[in-house]
């Protein structure tokens, strides 16, 4: 009986250790959403309006919550939340580049560029924090480039 126990507790462990390892990291799931992102605004779509469900796989239930309530004020989003900026850049869509620059526990610090050149290039600090149903982002800024300053 005592084999047939940690047989099965063996089985469970790597079973839990198996699915630990197919769960995207941080820096995959950032750039999963950047690649999603722009290509719904490369087909004039609006992600955040448009499709809430997919929206929800990436972002944070906070952020998306204050997102709509900035929405939903009198002055409104004056630029695209996770871009940074009020234009899209067509360059964007095959130019994201994502490095970590840390993760400490269940958060996560994501370096993103968007483009490739000074004239398009796009600079951005973000933030996951890991849930049960993964990493989400829950803040972004804007990093200054030299081609911003």
């Amino acid at each position: 009986m005592k084999k047939l126990f940690a047989l099965f507790m063996l089985l469970c462990l790597q079973t839990s250790l198996a699915m630990a390892d197919t769960s995207p990291t941080a820096q995959q799931a950032t750039r999963s959403f950047y690649a999603w992102y722009l290509e719904a605004f490369s087909k004039d779509e609006a992600p955040l309006q448009d499709n809430l469900p997919e929206m929800k796989k990436y972002v944070a239930d906070t952020l998306l919550a204050d997102l709509r309530k900035q929405m939903d004020s009198e002055d409104g989003l004056e630029e695209d939340y996770f871009t940074k900026s009020q234009d899209y850049d067509d360059s964007w869509l095959k130019n994201i580049k994502v490095t970590e620059q840390s993760v400490k526990g269940n958060v996560a610090i994501e370096n993103v560029m968007l483009g490739t050149t000074q004239d398009n290039a796009n600079a951005l600090s973000v933030q996951l924090t890991k849930g049960a149903n993964g990493w989400r982002i829950s803040k972004v800024d804007g990093v200054a480039t030299e081609a911003q300053d």
